[in-house]
């Protein structure tokens, strides 16, 4: 067997979480050409990463990059360790190399290879706030996809982001073809990442009991990070959505001794410990710390939780300031998670051919000497949608 042959099959192992079995195989490779170094080095960082241990994972990509040169792969997986140890800046600037990488790399790439790396792409513009985009990358890799291993891993994404951001009739379809995945095909890596898509769209669409039911059925050998994750991402569901909190969630909250700046913050809205006053004041601390995504859900909720108009509207503003610098699609993604409440006021705009005038907020203006104007509002009737220079 070739020492590429025993990576690919060390691959595997660590698909399937067998650590033990992956190392071992993984100290029989010698490897020869520097794409093989390249890939047992980056193999023996995600032993750490499986294990806990971020710093050594991390340590091991940054020099594997050194010694081999840039790599899709390596960025990725440096990102996601970045992501992990709350470096945001250097998640950023990781996340940049990746997308120039990607481009200039494509050719070079296997299909599998592209493919996940345009799948962990959006999965990093999703945790930047750029839903849209994200969800550009999904639509790609799923057109990518070849067999059904692939297309899984491409629709456990797609569905997770629509039961977060924008729960279109397309996630009863998702939801069937899901279900109807034999569990004993899905490997260990992606076993995580199906149960929590799963339990984000039965959450969406069909209740906090019947979605809670499927955490408890997790495995025992679900890394704590991961449990986390799902258990966390639960309670934001059940908040944000007005769901009520099953009582065993709220044990196993007091449970956790120790929690990140975005449990914590989760932890102190639903026991109540956090004062009107202060809670914007923890939102502040929480910008450098966190993913825009992350940040942002933790100030819409609190701004839907938010009873004092002054503070709601304060909430409001920072929500809008931050957003727009986003794409449009992604900044109507986003004011979609605000209550109406919080949401502009529309204004409606009622024009009569007839009488020739225009009603906006309870007021009429009579446009029977405005020929240019009367023109101008029948065709927006016709297209409401009309750019600049299709006005003028």
């Amino acid at each position: 067997m070739s020492a590429f042959e025993q990576l690919q099959q060390v691959n595997r192992l660590l698909l399937n979480g067998q650590l033990i079995e992956a190392e071992k195989a993984l100290g029989t490779v010698k490897p020869k050409s520097i794409a093989e170094k390249r890939m047992t080095s980056h193999y023996f960082a995600l032993l750490d990463f499986r294990r806990g241990n971020l710093s050594a994972a991390r340590l091991r990509i940054e020099n594997a990059q050194k010694q081999y040169g840039d790599n899709v792969n390596l960025f990725r997986d440096l990102a996601v360790c970045y992501y992990h140890q709350q470096d945001m800046l250097s998640f950023r600037n990781c996340l940049d190399k990746l997308e120039r990488t990607l481009v200039e790399q494509e050719s070079k790439l296997s299909q599998r290879s592209f493919i996940e790396c345009e799948l962990m792409l959006g999965k990093f513009l999703e945790e930047e706030a750029k839903l849209a985009p994200a969800l550009i990358f999904y639509e790609r890799a799923l057109l990518r996809s070849d067999g059904p291993h692939q297309r899984l891993r491409v629709l456990l994404q797609k569905a997770r982001w629509q039961a977060l951001y924008e729960p279109s009739e397309e996630l009863s379809s998702l939801y069937r073809e899901l279900i109807s995945v034999p569990t004993d095909t899905v490997t260990q890596d992606m076993g995580v990442e199906f149960e929590h898509s799963l339990m984000l769209i039965e959450l969406r669409l069909i209740g906090a009991d019947h979605a809670w039911q499927r955490f408890t059925r997790l495995k025992d050998d679900v890394d704590d990070i991961d449990r986390r994750l799902l258990l966390f991402d639960f309670l934001e569901g059940c908040l944000s959505q007005d769901l009520s909190i099953p009582h065993a969630v709220l044990e196993l909250v007091n449970q956790i001794k120790t929690f990140d700046p975005y449990e914590e913050f989760l932890r102190q809205t639903v026991q109540g410990q956090l004062e009107a006053s202060h809670k914007i004041q923890e939102l502040n601390k929480l910008a450098p710390k966190l993913p825009w995504a992350s940040y942002l859900r933790l100030l819409c909720l609190t701004a839907n939780l938010e009873n004092n108009p002054a503070s709601k509207q304060e909430l409001n503003r920072k929500i809008q300031l931050i957003i727009r610098s986003l794409d449009s699609k992604s900044q109507v993604l986003w004011n979609s998670r605000l209550k109406q409440a919080l949401q502009s006021p529309e204004i409606k705009v009622e024009f009569s051919q007839r009488t020739r005038s225009v009603t906006v907020q309870g007021k009429t203006v009579d446009l029977s000497k405005k020929k240019i104007g009367q023109q101008l509002l029948a065709i927006l009737i016709k297209k409401p949608e009309l750019t600049v220079d299709q006005a003028i």
